[in-house]
């Protein structure tokens, strides 16, 4: 079991403070179409998938076979979308088809494990042209995920003009890098909700900034 340290802040940004725990979860494909990652107030981090495509070794409640053959194929680029679609979330459903479609085999899977942990920290939102704070103390910022553009209509909220109405559909590609770039690593950090730093991925639209950090031990202290 990990433990994740709360960092001191003031009361207005302080997070909750859970525990970070290592949790596996098996989906057997034969009985369920999706894998479920839950982390209730937690954050989702994404470590490891590994996965079978033998026939000979379906699993079933969970249970794989006792004896299992080296991988046909590698689950890197699985563990790559995993960790895109899933990271920074409280919760997320994963597709089968995720665990069918790994290269060079493409062939169905017949169980998917992940490994994820569930971190401490939430959701933000700051509305365009606001200021996003992020603080974590003697501990240092990890970005997990972000957004700059409109996914809801119920953050942010505005009346939009009739002839060009907004688009809930808005995601900035680079957001993530952007943040990630300008914080990880920071004991606090400052980024503004503009077009002028993220760029405007839909003009006429009023957009915001959605993210989730978590608090980790600088490189130096984990050495």
């Amino acid at each position: 079991m990990l433990k994740l340290v709360a960092a001191a802040a003031p009361p207005s940004l302080l997070h909750r403070c859970i525990l970070s725990t290592v949790e596996k979860l098996m989906t057997c494909d034969l009985q369920n179409e999706n894998q479920h990652l839950d982390c209730g107030d937690g954050l989702i981090v994404v470590h490891n998938v590994t996965a079978s495509h033998r026939k000979s070794e379906a699993c079933m409640d969970g249970i794989p076979p006792n004896q299992l053959a080296p991988p046909l194929c590698s689950m890197k680029p699985v563990l790559s979308i995993a960790a895109k679609k899933c990271n920074g979330r409280h919760r997320c459903v994963m597709s089968m088809d995720l665990c069918h479609m790994a290269a060079p085999f493409r062939t169905r899977c017949v169980w998917m494990d992940t490994t994820f942990t569930c971190e401490n920290g939430r959701i933000h939102h700051v509305c365009q042209k606001n200021l996003a704070r992020l603080y974590c103390g003697t501990l240092v910022i990890k970005v997990l995920r972000a957004n700059y553009g409109r996914t809801s209509w119920r953050v942010c909220r505005y009346s939009a003009p009739y002839r060009q109405p907004g688009s809930t559909n808005c995601k900035q590609k680079n957001t993530l890098k952007k943040m990630a770039t300008r914080c990880d690593g920071k004991h606090r950090c400052s980024v503004r909700a503009s077009n002028l730093f993220f760029s405007n991925p839909c003009p006429g639209t009023h957009k915001y900034l959605e993210y989730s950090y978590t608090c980790v031990l600088s490189e130096a202290d984990s050495e």
